[in-house]
């Protein structure tokens, strides 16, 4: 196994494992909607992201915490199996973003504290745009067995033209 089947395992074991503690978690509804009211990932957000944490997540808080339960647990799947993985992996990378904007974006530091740099939510959205554009990440999944029996789908699941 390459060292790019690696990354996008270890990707989607990040976003399962995410997915997971809050589907075992019978009360995280209510406690991301609490969260919410409460000013958590709204206040540090970007104005223009809060209007739209205030205006649509947070009266929807139930719903929203529904979706982030599925999302993270359909991603991290996804990305283990290697089933669909360049979707898979834009929805990495924009789940990543939605999470790193309501926690304010990244930050350079003040000199008194660690800088805010490079995030895990950074981190997962970068590796999620090079398991995106690598075909190597794509060697061993069910990507490359859909392609074996379709192959006009290569260019699509696993960035490689047909061969022959």
């Amino acid at each position: 196994m390459n060292g790019m089947v690696w990354v996008r395992v270890l990707i989607g074991a990040v976003w399962l494992n995410g997915g997971l503690e809050k589907l075992l978690n019978p009360s995280f509804p209510g406690e991301f909607a609490a969260s919410l009211q409460a000013g958590g990932f709204v206040s540090q957000a970007p104005p223009s992201f809060q209007d739209f944490m205030k205006g649509y997540v947070v009266p929807n808080a139930e719903l929203f915490a529904q979706f982030m339960r599925v999302g993270e647990s359909m991603l991290g799947i996804a990305l283990i199996l290697g089933l669909l993985t360049n979707l898979a992996a834009i929805g990495s990378v924009g789940l990543s973003a939605v999470i790193l904007l309501s926690q304010g974006g990244v930050g350079l530091g003040t000199g008194l504290g660690a800088p805010e740099f490079l995030t895990i939510n950074v981190l997962v959205a970068l590796f999620s745009v090079v398991i995106l554009l690598s075909p190597a990440a794509k060697a061993i999944s069910l990507d490359s067995r859909l392609v074996q029996s379709s192959p006009g789908l290569s260019p699509l699941l696993i960035n490689r033209r047909r061969q022959g």
